[in-house]
This record gives C-alpha cells, structure tokens and sequence, in this order.
C-alpha cells in the first residue's frame, strides 16, 4: 500500500515522505526516516509510525520531554486513522495513504460550535454541576505492582532450551521497542525472567545468570519510569495542570496494559482493578474538562 509523512512547517511549507517497509521514525537524529535535525526540542527518534491497511500505528517515545499532541490532546501510542495529524514543538506530521494533493482546512460553524459547547456544558452538569468535577488527587487504592508474580518455565527436557532461546530473542526485540511501547518493557522483563528459569531448568546456569542481569536492568529501569509517571501524575493534579496530568495517565495506563482488560474490549471499568478504575475515571474527567475549555474559548 501507499503511505506517506506529510511534514508541515510553522511557515506553510509542507514535505512528503513516503514510508518504504514496515515503519519509519521522525526525530532530530540524521539516521531517522524523517531527519529534522534543526528542531532541537524533538527526541533522536520522536515518533514511530507503522502503516497497518485502514489506520496507522504512531507511538511517541515515553522519554520525550515534549509530548506529541492530536487535537491539542496529549498522546502516547495508537491506532490512527489516516490524515491524522500529530503535533510535535515546531512542525506538523501528517499520516496519509492518499496521493498528494492540497487541501484547505475547513472552519467549523459557529452552530456546531454552540451545539458543542452546550454538549459539553449539559455533561460537565450531568458529573457534577461545576467546570471542575471533583478530582481524586490520590489514588485511593495502592497502585499495581508490574512484577508481582514469579516466572516459570513452560516446557522441560529439549523443549526449555529452546523455550529458552526463543523467550531471550524475544525479550531483547521487546526491550528495543520500550522507547515506543511501555508495555513491550514491562513484556520484556518477564520474558527475560521465562528465559532465566528456562536455562536453570537445562543447567545452563552462565545464560541463566545473563539472562537476570539483563531482566534486572531492565525492571530497575521499568519501575523508575513507572514511579516518575505517578508522582508526575499527582503533582500535576494538585496543581491543576490537567494537560500534563493526561499525558501521565496515558504513560501509566500504556504501563499497565498487560494487568488489565483496555476499554473497547470485553469487560468493564468496574471489573478493572481499583487503581486501574481511579485512571480510567481521573482520564475521563480531565478529557471533559479540557473539552469544556475549549468549547468556551
């Protein structure tokens, strides 16, 4: 299929790329798919976009200090549908699967704009009567651990060394893709702990030992960027910063992927786990309130 990076300027200018193979990076490093070396604020690799038929694949690397944004709304990883546009500091990128051709945005009309506002003015009462509904700041349960339970090997005899082989290979393709998955990491850390038990199981105990020491490395540098998230998250809230304070419960929700069932699929929020309800409550919220804002502006 074609697919292509649009590549927007602050001053009107626009560049193509299209994307050749599975997926192409946009950042400042010259060995990006899309080099923009003169936008000190980006990251070596900023974003990862994946084409994947009807939509697209776009994950912001997690150690960015700068968020991407769509819709003026702080955003992590997701599917995408085509002619999206992320925001980045200094420059547009749009994904699309069309041939080039120009297009003039269109100005909404001031009725769909009443009829928005209303909307969300008729919602915000609906949750309690005030342009700011009443936010938990602290998360009222303790949050989940990521590496609770112990890894076991699944197989015995020949089949663990190569269960053992495979769950390493594995694990290290999982802990490359971390930057622009959170919960690859977290994936990479238990695969790296399967691996381990795996090669005690066969009395390969040197592989099992290399396989700690990187699964060790990995979960210290898992569960400091999951405890930065949280604290980030409850300053954020206590001081009403409700733009950052999204961006950090997408960070944590995008960790926790692996401990609970994602909206959109089976299941509901009240069968998540305490911690994981508070997030999905705490997200709705400010997403209602940063609607409301901006209908009123």
């Amino acid at each position: 299929m074609e697919a292509y990076v649009e590549v927007i300027r602050e001053d009107g200018t626009l560049e193509r790329i299209r994307i050749e193979g599975e997926q192409i990076t946009v950042g400042r490093s010259p060995t990006a798919g899309v080099p923009l070396p003169d936008l000190r604020e980006l990251e070596a690799e900023h974003l990862l976009i994946a084409p994947r038929g009807e939509s697209c694949w776009v994950a912001c690397n997690q150690r960015a200090r700068v968020p991407a944004k769509i819709n003026g709304q702080p955003f992590m990883q997701g599917m995408v549908p085509w002619g999206t546009v992320i925001e980045l500091p200094g420059v547009r990128i749009r994904v699309t699967d069309r041939l080039p051709k120009e297009v003039k945005e269109k100005s909404n009309s001031s009725l769909v704009l009443v009829g928005g506002a209303v909307l969300i003015m008729l919602l915000v009462w609906m949750m309690g009567g005030s342009s700011e509904p009443g936010l938990e700041v602290h998360p009222p349960a303790e949050p989940l651990a990521l590496f609770a339970n112990q890894e076991q090997c699944p197989a015995s005899g020949t089949a663990a060394l190569k269960q053992a082989d495979l769950f390493a290979e594995m694990a290290l393709a999982k802990s490359e893709r971390y930057p622009f998955d959170s919960s690859d990491g977290v994936e990479s850390v238990r695969l790296y702990r399967r691996a381990e038990a795996c090669y005690r199981l066969v009395g390969l105990n040197d592989a099992a030992q290399q396989m700690k020491t990187e699964g060790d490395h990995m979960q210290q540098r898992v569960e400091e960027d999951y405890a930065a998230h949280r604290l980030r998250l409850e300053r954020a809230l206590e001081q009403k910063n409700f733009e950052d304070a999204l961006f950090e419960i997408q960070s944590l929700l995008a960790l926790l992927r692996k401990e609970y069932q994602p909206e959109g699929e089976v299941g509901s929020a009240s069968s998540q786990p305490a911690y994981v309800q508070w997030l999905l409550r705490t997200k709705r919220h400010l997403e209602l309130l940063s609607k409301g804002k901006k209908a009123a502006l």
